[in-house]
């Protein structure tokens, strides 16, 4: 299930749910599971929180509403013998919220940096989304993910072999997707998930 906050106070309710530490550094997710944080990056109306919404509820809602501030949702998943919690916070992709939003970049082990594959400047302006996220994680994975594909006009928008380009610039995976359809989206989060858990191996 998706909860949806504003920027301003999406730290303090985390801490009270357990999924974000506290001061005190005690948290109430069982230390059996690991749990990973992950973000959602990339420009308002690209497809963020339907690819969110597609993963964790498999529903795809044609008139959701652009995210103000943060969402958050989690999924725990099986990867072999390895059970683990997902954390996915999607971030609002609005020119207001840029001041504050690297904040929640912190303690980041992947990002979903999310473009659509119709308007070619939402895959540019992930550079500056990359840079911030690197400026505050400087290790954190990279999964490029090109959205609506199933809207995509042949010769037109952002090409495959440009996308893979710009991810190889970037040292990330690419991923083309279809929050609306489904296609490609659980295989793409199954493929987060056995990155994450070959990581503590």
């Amino acid at each position: 299930m998706i909860e949806r906050f504003p920027a301003s106070n999406i730290n303090e309710i985390a801490i009270s749910a357990g999924f974000w530490p506290s001061s005190s550094g005690a948290q109430k997710l069982s230390v059996r599971m690991p749990v990973f944080k992950t973000v959602l990056i990339g420009e308002g109306g690209v497809g963020k929180t339907s690819l969110a919404v597609r993963y964790t509820e498999d529903r795809f809602d044609q008139k959701m509403k652009m995210t103000i501030g943060v969402n958050f949702a989690t999924k725990n998943v099986r990867v072999g013998n390895t059970e683990l919690t997902l954390l996915l916070w999607d971030l609002g992709g609005q020119p207001r919220f840029q001041e504050v939003i690297s904040d929640y970049f912190i303690g980041s082990k992947l990002g979903f940096a999310v473009y659509d594959v119709n308007r070619i400047f939402t895959l540019h302006k992930l550079r500056n989304w990359v840079e911030r996220l690197h400026k505050a994680v400087p290790q954190c994975a990279l999964f490029f993910v090109g959205n609506k594909i199933d809207e995509r006009i042949e010769g037109m928008g952002v090409t495959p072999e440009d996308a893979q380009q710009f991810a190889e610039e970037n040292n990330a995976k690419l991923f083309e997707v279809s929050a609306k359809s489904g296609e490609g989206v659980f295989e793409m989060f199954d493929a987060a998930g056995k990155y994450l858990a070959e990581s503590v191996q």
